[in-house]
């Protein structure tokens, strides 16, 4: 009787056994596979770290291009103003010109009066005439070439300005208020997620950015690395609730406060306290801030132009004080009065060339 009971318990214990070593074998199977499943992850994270460090190289080998562009665009500015001042001298002598051709009209029509071969005046007369317009009309091209000037180096100024500033917001890392991006890939396991977006869609390194479901926060993120269309941002630790996981295809926006933006306001001297690079040089007043529109380079602002002559108007107006009585001019000479020409500098240097610097004004946009 006893041998029965001992017989049955060890078919209960080997039956047992064998129960538990089924099912251990079974959970063997599952952790071996998801050991394999844990070793392919980790080899894709190390692969996109590799492509994320290749990323940078490249923005940074970008921010070096676009620091010689914008010295390139500086130095364009500087020379556009050169020319400007070039061509507001080469104004200037065409307008003394006008001037002094005014006064020998003014002369001549007096000698009319007093003369008596009026057949002969009258046609010195039409030719004085004629000269005066061309000296309009080269007063009014050299006044279309100047606005041309003006606007290219309006333009080029623009360009200076805008490019400071996006690399301004590209090194302090503030993305627009309206930022919106999705999340691509998420690995809220290991700290860190992929966005949609890359410099080209306005995202910058170490940018303060939030993950929104409807209108509540999820996560806040911290861009790391930045590529052309994708980007990698940290997870902000203590920022995500306990249990929950960012979800690919989720909401990332721009942060409510931007620690860059706090940065520079906390750089900012306080109100009614003065700097010393914004004190007033000792026995004269501080130096006054560029007219918007102006050169921000330091250079010169044109003069107004002046005001071109009616065409057609009355070439022998009285002038505002009679001009010193001169010797009529020889029959058939220069009715100008033209001065002989100047003689060159030491050295056989020519005098500098009054043509246009610019060429043919540009075709209106």
């Amino acid at each position: 009787m006893v041998w029965k009971i001992l017989s049955a318990l060890s078919a209960v214990c080997l039956g047992t056994a064998c129960y538990f070593a089924w099912t251990n074998q079974k959970l063997l199977v599952e952790e071996r596979k998801r050991e394999g499943f844990a070793k392919d992850n980790l080899a894709e994270i190390r692969a996109h770290i590799a492509k994320a460090d290749e990323a940078k190289k490249g923005r940074e080998a970008q921010r070096d291009m676009a620091n010689k562009e914008l010295e390139t665009t500086k130095t364009s500015v500087a020379d556009f103003a050169a020319k400007v001042q070039q061509a507001e001298v080469e104004l200037a002598a065409v307008k003394t010109n006008l001037e002094q051709t005014t006064k020998v009209v003014t002369q001549n029509q007096k000698e009319i009066d007093a003369a008596g071969d009026i057949t002969a005046l009258l046609a010195q007369i039409e030719v004085i005439k004629k000269e005066r317009s061309e000296a309009e009309a080269a007063l009014a091209n050299q006044i279309q070439h100047l606005a041309a000037a003006q606007e290219r180096i309006t333009k080029l100024t623009n360009a200076a300005k805008e490019a400071e500033e996006r690399e301004a917001r590209g090194r302090s890392g503030i993305v627009d208020d309206d930022f919106t991006a999705k999340v691509a890939y998420s690995y809220t396991d290991w700290g860190f997620v992929v966005l949609n977006k890359g410099n080209g869609g306005g995202v910058f390194a170490n940018a303060d950015l939030e993950v929104k479901r409807g209108k509540d926060v999820v996560a806040k993120l911290k861009v790391r690395d930045v590529e052309q269309n994708s980007s990698v941002a940290d997870l902000v630790k203590g920022s995500l609730a306990e249990g929950e996981h960012i979800r690919a295809g989720d909401l990332v926006v721009a942060a409510a406060e931007q620690s860059a933006k706090k940065a520079a306001a906390a750089a900012k001297p306080a109100e009614g306290t003065t700097t010393p690079a914004a004190a007033a040089p000792a026995g004269g007043a501080a130096p006054t801030a560029p007219a918007m529109g102006g050169d921000p380079f330091g250079a010169p602002a044109a003069a107004p132009a002046p005001a071109a002559p009616a065409m057609g108007g009355d070439p022998f107006g009285a002038p505002a004080a009679a001009p010193a009585p001169a010797a009529a001019p020889a029959m058939g000479g220069d009715p100008f009065g033209t001065a002989p020409p100047a003689t060159p500098p030491a050295g056989g240097a020519t005098p500098p060339s009054t043509a246009d610097p610019f060429g043919t004004a540009p075709p209106a946009k």
